[in-house]
């Protein structure tokens, strides 16, 4: 928790929800709602799927598909981080944990898990994450309560802190030449899919730049 408290991702995190805040005030979101999707969605762009969708008067089904469409970039932090925290942990503490791993506390986990020793990395993560969970609620809160007061550029600012601050984030620990490859080629690929990708735009992305540089990475090691 002192970790998460002193992170620059949490910071960034909870300023973001303060903007979320501001936002479903603005748009007539019931608070409730807007709680209840930070503590079961747990995931700042999707939950502005809800909103947006909401706002927009569309259908629940069509809000849902959005959202789980829009999660499926979960699948490799998962499966990237599960590993290095599970330990000896049953089968239920792992699915519990997974509900937690959302941008900002991988990256933190990133960071700092590697350095601890195996049995206290799951209690470390769950400190991190639930810490992050419940401060995002709490600054929701306050988000609502200070809008009217909040500029709206400054609330839609401060919900797009949260993707800047992960982009600088990787191109801080990228170490392998796959690793920056992937994020030249994703960067080059968002405005041609973000105009034409659809719904699907950040899974396409995902899918031919990662792809493209692993391809290139293979082919490297393969020369050498």
């Amino acid at each position: 928790m002192r970790a998460g408290i002193f992170s620059v991702q949490g910071i960034v995190l909870f300023a973001g929800f303060i903007g979320f805040g501001g936002l479903i005030r603005d748009v007539g979101f019931p608070l409730g709602a807007a709680l209840l999707s930070t503590i079961l969605v747990w995931a700042l762009p999707a939950q502005l799927l809800i909103v947006g969708g909401f706002a927009a008067g569309s259908p629940a089904p069509v809000i849902a598909l959005a959202v789980g469409l829009s999660s499926v970039r979960f699948f490799p932090i998962v499966a990237s981080l599960m590993p290095m925290i599970r330990g000896k942990s049953g089968l239920g503490t792992q699915l519990y944990a997974s509900h937690f791993i959302a941008v900002s506390a991988w990256v933190e986990s990133i960071r700092l898990i590697p350095a601890l020793p195996v049995y206290a990395r799951m209690p470390f993560f769950l400190g991190l994450s639930n810490l992050f969970l419940w401060g995002s609620v709490a600054t929701t809160i306050v988000g609502y309560l200070l809008a009217g007061t909040l500029p709206q550029a400054l609330a839609n600012g401060l919900v797009f802190l949260t993707p800047i601050s992960f982009l600088l984030q990787l191109v801080r620990n990228a170490r392998d030449l796959v690793d920056r490859l992937a994020l030249v080629f994703g960067l080059a690929l968002t405005p041609v899919f973000a105009q034409f990708g659809g719904s699907l735009d950040l899974l396409w992305i995902g899918a031919i730049a990662g792809g493209a540089a692993y391809a290139i990475g293979r082919w490297r090691r393969a020369r050498t």
